[in-house]
């Protein structure tokens, strides 16, 4: 069902959250000063010998004096301790002093890799995203959703439990700089200002860079980008990432032309 023009087309201006959350109608839009790159759920993102396309320390931490070492906590020596933390587990097996949460692991904390069946079995690990695709197996890389072919967001999870934002909801991502606009879905969580491969591309920027001769996704877009996100409004997670991506497209492109078209969309960017 996609909603009237009256139901969404209120007031630009309403009240922020203290993440700077607003409403508009029964969507809710913020802004981001610069959009991340977010490779969670891509099959090469997380390699077996390091050279995916997030570094292996983007999804793990050293754990001491079982506290989570992180770059909040120690910013000046959180990498160096996640790096040694893992080389550590990697040589012993004993992963119990590192905190994955960027990809799957067992029952014993060890990484889940890629097997048969999957893109990159032996290669990579089960790189995961908050949101799954229902009909694939559990304890597969095709269980998540491959930053490289599917445009999503990332919010946190208090903003999608206060907002009521469910898995793969549609959302409109506007780049006023260059007026580039995308259609994505709610796909993972983790903090405001970042977006899958396939988003960042649709939205004109390539975020791929070459680290020290490994391919890493990590050009991130520098400039404001406006997100409205539609709670309620949810595309099915499907395998066939190409019938997935047809889906967001049609219901985007009509909760665009619900919301009063690009032009209501300028309009109002300035308050979000």
């Amino acid at each position: 069902m996609v909603m009237s023009c009256a139901a969404v087309a209120q007031d630009c201006a309403g009240p922020k959250d203290a993440l700077g959350i607003v409403r508009l109608g029964t969507a809710v839009a913020f802004s981001s000063a610069r959009l991340n790159v977010d490779a969670d759920g891509a099959p090469n993102a997380y390699r077996v010998d390091g050279m995916g396309l997030s570094y292996t320390c983007d999804g793990v931490v050293a754990i001491e004096e079982g506290k989570w070492v992180t770059p909040t906590n120690d910013k000046a020596n959180w990498q160096s301790k996640c790096n040694a933390a893992w080389k550590a587990a990697q040589t012993t097996g004993n992963f119990r002093q590192v905190a994955v949460f960027g990809f799957a692991v067992d029952k014993n904390k060890r990484p889940l890799i890629q097997q048969d069946g999957d893109p990159f079995p032996g290669q990579g690990y089960i790189s995961t995203t908050s949101v799954v695709i229902p009909e694939a197996p559990a304890g597969t890389q095709r269980r998540y959703i491959d930053s490289n072919r599917i445009p999503y967001v990332v919010i946190p999870s208090s903003v999608v439990k206060k907002y009521g934002i469910r898995p793969a909801d549609l959302a409109i991502v506007y780049r006023p700089a260059t007026g580039a606009v995308a259609f994505a879905v709610h796909g993972d969580q983790g903090g405001l200002g970042e977006g899958s491969i396939k988003l960042h591309m649709e939205l004109g920027n390539d975020p791929m860079l070459q680290k020290n001769g490994v391919m890493r996704a990590k050009r991130r877009i520098e400039d404001r980008t406006v997100t409205v996100v539609f709670p309620g409004q949810s595309t099915q997670a499907v395998l066939d990432a190409d019938a997935w991506v047809a889906q967001i497209q049609s219901l985007g492109a009509a909760q665009l032309s619900a919301l009063g078209g690009l032009e209501r969309l300028k309009s109002c960017q300035a308050s979000f």
